[in-house]
């Protein structure tokens, strides 16, 4: 039989669903199909659906964070998202999102498994995001997120939102080709926010800082350090960036490296450069 209407899926986040065949519209259970219209900036909680699920993207892009691993679906392409994989859906793009979806079997709340979201902060409490784009990212995830907030704490910032990507050299590597000109992996890369416009709601921005987990485990074991300290100083050198100090200038690499001993609880990597600066120097005059 034609299909020419859905059932329109009530809903209070902006986003319209008409579902055509489904649990809702037409009591099937091996499948559903709807069309789903999402406005820009919408986003759902994470889910861990028990069913598969494939996106048509008609107009638009689609966002899908599977696992950690980012995907952007465009017009004209399709996304499978399986079951059992922890998904996050949104629209990143300034315009609207129009799109197909293919649930077997057919979506039902209860076999989404959608997270309750986290209560929203205050707009004093700072926030740190984290995008994992590394096989191992989610294993640091939360302590990262923990340094990231006491690191904030530690420098007297309020209502500050800080994002954290956690890639491959590969990842790193082609960041620093296309913004610095340098075409090789390095361990950390800070993106400042800039200035927002008076007035603009929310956190404050500060910026993206990009790890490199690869860099890390190989720098580590050459010093002797741990993983997690080593990211640790990639956070706190990249946080100083964004909040615009740079070591390459005299006066400010002391203050700096001052400032990485104080989050670190000793000597970060403004400190160690400068030591070998100063031991170079010192060969040079031998």
């Amino acid at each position: 039989m034609k299909l020419r209407k859905g059932k329109v899926i009530p809903r209070d986040d902006g986003k319209r669903i008409e579902e055509f065949v489904g649990a809702a519209s037409t009591e099937t259970e091996s499948t559903s199909v709807a069309r789903m219209r999402a406005p820009p900036g919408w986003s759902e909680p994470p889910q861990t659906p028990e069913f598969d699920e494939v996106v048509l993207v008609l107009t638009g892009e689609l966002t899908i964070v599977v696992d950690g691993k980012r995907e952007r679906i465009s017009a004209g392409e399709v996304g499978l998202v399986p079951r059992g994989k922890r998904v996050v859906y949104r629209n990143d793009s300034q315009g609207a999102c129009d799109y197909w979806s293919i649930c077997a079997p057919a979506f039902r709340v209860e076999l989404a498994h959608i997270e309750k979201p986290e209560p929203k902060p205050k707009a004093s409490e700072n926030q740190v995001t984290v995008q994992v784009a590394h096989g191992q990212g989610e294993d640091y995830e939360r302590l990262l997120t923990t340094w990231g907030r006491a690191y904030l704490k530690q420098l007297g910032l309020t209502g500050c939102e800080l994002s954290l990507s956690l890639v491959g050299d590969r990842a790193i590597r082609r960041l620093n080709r296309t913004w610095r000109q340098k075409d090789k992996a390095t361990d950390v890369l800070s993106f400042p926010a800039g200035d927002q416009p008076k007035g603009t709601p929310g956190p404050r921005p500060l910026g993206d800082v990009v790890i490199s987990i690869d860099t890390a485990k190989r720098q580590a074991k050459e010093y002797g350090r741990t993983l997690e300290s080593e990211m640790g100083r990639y956070l706190a050198h990249g946080l100083l960036h964004l909040l615009g100090h740079d070591h390459e200038k005299p006066r400010d690499a002391k203050r700096m490296a001052a400032l990485e001993e104080q989050l670190l609880g000793e000597r970060g990597m403004v400190a160690d450069s400068l030591t070998i600066d100063s031991r170079a120097r010192r060969a040079k005059l031998i």
